[in-house]
């Protein structure tokens, strides 16, 4: 067979046709998939490069004061968001934004290489850095707004009240996290549709779902007497080398606190307020501001009036424990009024055992302690309180002087309340109203009786006229308050720390005008060096404070009241009448 012979054009032929049919049969199978089988799932892939779902975050509401005044607000402020898809040249790119941003290159650029199509670059920062940031004009960077948290008071006023609020507007702390519910609002949606370049298309927005705003807050706390309460304290801590200090101011007849304040020392040696409200979540023995607490029962269970008297020795033994007072005076003739101006010990307990253990125990409760005031607010201690059942011998008598009972601050304020308050407890409030719908007390209970609380609130008065509280008198204006001195329990559970000393805690706890009262106070410091005694140290802070805040409110010795007042804030300043002697607490 020739070559010539062997050669068929018309198989050839036939084989070029079927390449071609099964090469165009693919080609239909290929748009049959692309646009009938599997069109819903590359339709889907098409929208998604085009389509940008992105979060709307609503206005986080409003905290402000009882006066309307702002203390915390939210902003616009810019971020800085990159899509990675729309990046050129990450390496290059993050050379360029690191110093802008203030960040390290190869985070910028890891950030840049990411997989997805979203991530933050900077969040929050200011609108310098975003302008800068805008005149480099990157591929698939991106400068968008976000609400950010702003204190138009500067974040130290009321810092451990407010609390904190995280990068993702979530409240971390204080106020801002227990009322994150109210606050926070609702978030929204916009789906819009980009261009290649990443920028939006005109007209493109597909669907708007809007984020629905927070409600604002309205909190008891009078912005002007929190700056001057935060001032004082801080002055008052640095003067008396101190580790810290609490003071809360109220209004003994709603509940509602004017003023919380906290401050501490600083590793560095500066003062400043703490992210700690101390004044709730801080527990600690209140020593002998607690025998106002102890002769109400007394006197309200009908054991004494302000003037009974009896023989009241220097030294009593109880049990295995000696308890005794400031001086020996061997045994004197006091009656309950000037046991509690002198702050005996030794009276103290002779009249607090004339109460039954039961009886003793369910007015402690009464009064708040053992127990949460009510307030809610995150960190809040209860305090301790053994269960009666539980108290060994010499019990009732050392949490008669404010000893073997752990209580804080605001719980302490609240009992005094009870008696500034014609003998009933109203719980402590922070919050006057929310979304503009006022809040009330959520507790209220009878305690000791309106002739009671008269008889205390005189007696109280003693104790600053002519007692241990002396350096706490306001010239013109009858102080009812009662001094404490306590040691400070160690982490050991003892009161000696590792070196062999002991470490104090000085408390003035009151309220003012003695006859009608319209304001009431605590003040604590804590670990004074300067003097341990509360008369020297906590005293003419309250005196000071208690000036300050008459003048503030327009109170006259008659008690008349304006709240929120901001004329005339000239404090009278303490008096400067000498302790008795003999007079420690």
């Amino acid at each position: 067979m020739t070559v010539a012979s062997a050669y068929q054009p018309g198989r050839r032929i036939i084989v070029l046709l079927l390449v071609l049919v099964v090469a165009i049969g693919a080609l239909v199978f290929q748009l049959l998939r692309l646009q009938v089988l599997d069109n819903e799932r590359y339709l889907a892939w098409g929208e998604d490069q085009r389509m940008r779902t992105e979060s709307l975050l609503g206005k986080r509401g409003d905290i402000v004061d009882r006066n309307g005044e702002e203390l915390a607000i939210s902003l616009q402020a810019p971020v800085i968001v990159a899509d990675p898809l729309l990046v050129t040249d990450p390496a290059a790119q993050a050379e360029a934004l690191a110093p802008v941003l203030g960040a390290e290159v190869a985070d910028i650029e890891a950030a840049l290489s990411s997989p997805g199509r979203f991530v933050y670059l900077a969040r929050p920062t200011t609108e310098a850095v975003a302008e800068e940031v805008r005149k480099l004009g990157q591929d698939g960077v991106f400068i968008r707004e976000e609400p950010e948290r702003f204190h138009p008071n500067d974040e130290s006023l009321a810092r451990g009240v407010l609390g904190q609020v995280g990068v993702d507007n979530t409240g971390l702390s204080g106020l801002e996290a227990q009322y994150e519910d109210v606050l926070a609002g609702t978030a929204g949606q916009r789906v819009t549709e980009r261009g290649i370049n990443g920028k939006s298309i005109p007209e493109g927005v597909r669907e708007m779902l809007p984020a629905v705003d927070g409600a604002a807050i309205e909190l008891t706390i009078d912005r002007a007497l929190q700056f001057e309460v935060e001032r004082a304290l801080r002055s008052s801590v640095e003067a008396n080398g101190a580790q810290g200090g609490t003071v809360i101011i109220s209004d003994p007849s709603t509940g509602e606190v004017l003023a919380m304040a906290s401050v501490a020392t600083t590793d560095t040696g500066r003062v400043a307020t703490t992210s700690d409200n101390r004044a709730i979540t801080w527990t600690y023995e209140p020593a002998s501001v607690m025998k106002a607490i102890t002769f109400s029962a007394v006197l309200n269970e009908g054991e004494a009036t302000p003037t009974s008297k009896r023989v009241i020795p220097s030294k009593i033994d109880l049990w295995e424990e000696t308890f005794t007072d400031e001086t020996d005076y061997g045994t004197k003739w006091m009656s309950t009024s000037e046991i509690l101006r002198r702050s005996s010990n030794t009276g103290t307990i002779t009249w607090a055992g004339e109460l039954e253990e039961p009886t003793f125990y369910q007015y402690l409760k009464d009064f708040g302690f053992g127990q949460s005031t009510g307030l809610g607010f995150p960190g809040e201690s209860p305090g301790i309180l053994d269960p009666v059942e539980t108290w060994p011998g010499t019990h009732y008598a050392t949490i008669a002087l404010g000893q073997s009972i752990g209580v804080t601050p605001m719980q302490m304020l609240a009992a005094y309340n009870v008696i500034a308050n014609d003998g009933v407890y109203l719980n402590p409030r922070l919050v006057k109203s929310i979304g503009g719908e006022p809040t009330y007390p959520t507790q209220e209970r009878h305690v000791i009786e309106p002739e009671i609380a008269d008889d205390m609130a005189e007696m109280l008065a003693g104790v600053v006229s002519g007692g241990t509280a002396s350096r706490a008198q306001v010239p013109g204006y009858n102080i009812a308050a009662k001094t404490g001195t306590a040691r400070k329990i160690q982490e050991s559970g003892g009161y000696v720390d590792s070196a062999g000393y002991f470490h104090y805690i000085a408390t003035v706890a009151g309220f003012f005008p003695a006859e009608d009262p319209q304001l009431s106070m605590i003040v604590v410091i804590d670990e004074p060096a300067t003097d341990i005694y509360a008369s020297q140290v906590a005293a003419p802070l309250f005196g000071e404070l208690a000036a300050w805040s008459l003048r503030h409110y327009r109170v006259s010795p008659a008690g008349d009241v304006v709240f929120g007042s901001d004329d005339d804030l000239s404090a009278v300043g303490p008096s400067a009448a000498t302790v008795p002697d003999g007079a420690g607490d």
